[in-house]
């Protein structure tokens, strides 16, 4: 069973923090970009040209699913709660979900200088846009999360500390 789910938009750290929460917790990493790209057979820039979002969305709500039967630290997509049938996924889930909460400014001060292959929508929307992004998902990604930290000063193993202190606590209230 998955110990815990990170989410976040992107730039917050979720695959960085999970290879550390996977580590200190000795467990595996699961990334859902990752394993999407797996599935798919092609980057998930080529399912967005290729397939188009809708068919992306579809994939990324069957990698999920499949993703709860696993054992380890799950780490989301971004754009994972752009799908309603993903929220309702999280939603109804017991696994603690962790929104790794990184204020706008930061998230593009930590992406300025990245590939644009990796991260093609940094380049396609700006800052004005990638700060509207944000704000939409803000609130979805509060809505489903059992906890929220705020990532902007920490470190991601200070981060990890506070989901391994959280998953403990709740753990022995369970």
């Amino acid at each position: 069973m998955l110990t815990a789910i990170l989410i976040g938009f992107m730039g917050t750290g979720k695959t960085t923090v999970g290879n550390v929460l996977a580590i200190n917790t000795q467990q595996q990493q699961i990334d859902l970009d990752d394993e999407i790209v797996s599935a798919a057979g092609k980057s998930i820039k080529q399912v967005f040209a290729e397939d188009g979002e809708a068919a992306f969305r579809q994939l990324e709500t069957t990698v999920l699913k499949t993703a709860f039967k696993r054992n380890g630290i799950l780490s989301t997509g971004g754009g994972v709660i752009e799908s309603e049938t993903n929220r309702a996924v999280l939603e109804a889930t017991e696994i603690p979900i962790i929104f790794l909460k990184t204020l706008p400014t930061v998230i593009l001060e930590r992406l300025t200088g990245e590939d644009a292959a990796v991260r093609p929508l940094v380049g396609q929307l700006g800052p004005a846009g990638l700060t509207r992004l944000w704000k939409k998902r803000e609130p979805l990604y509060e809505r489903i999360s059992d906890l929220t930290i705020l990532t902007d000063e920490l470190t991601p193993e200070e981060v990890s500390e506070r989901i391994e202190t959280f998953l403990v606590q709740k753990s022995a209230v369970n």
